[in-house]
């Protein structure tokens, strides 16, 4: 059975709360990526910050750090619980990420996209095989 630690990216770009919004902006556009995980400088999970997020900024003047917008305290996932648990969450929530924590600190993130080919393997194997 693949595993988190298998399919999560395990060097995700990061920011701190007090990054600026735009250094936030340049890292999603720069690396086409939708959301970033919010990090203390000890690498614990502080929360995380989503395109959604980061419409409010349109509204908003005086919003200048991801503090301001992010979603604090994010649902993450132990590195070593069953990749079910990412399926489930990613199913139950409005999610595209899910953050990995290992003790604490950050492992690593599941994206629906980095699952993918594990659902093909399971569809692949569920598959009738031709005799």
């Amino acid at each position: 059975m693949t595993t988190i630690r298998e399919i999560m990216q395990s060097e995700p770009i990061t920011v701190r709360p007090e990054s600026s919004i735009r250094r936030a902006l340049e890292l999603l556009i720069d690396h086409g990526i939708s959301g970033l995980p919010v990090v203390d400088a000890d690498d614990r999970i502080v929360g995380v910050l989503s395109e959604k997020d980061l419409l409010k900024v349109f509204y908003e003047n005086r919003i200048d750090t991801v503090e301001a917008v992010m979603t604090p305290d994010p649902i993450t996932i132990s590195v070593d619980a069953p990749l079910v648990d990412v399926l489930d969450c990613l199913m139950a929530f409005d999610f595209r990420r899910v953050l990995v924590h290992e003790h604490g600190k950050l492992a690593g993130l599941v994206s629906r996209a980095d699952l993918m080919p594990t659902i093909l393997a399971t569809l692949l194997e569920r598959a009738p095989r031709a005799g």
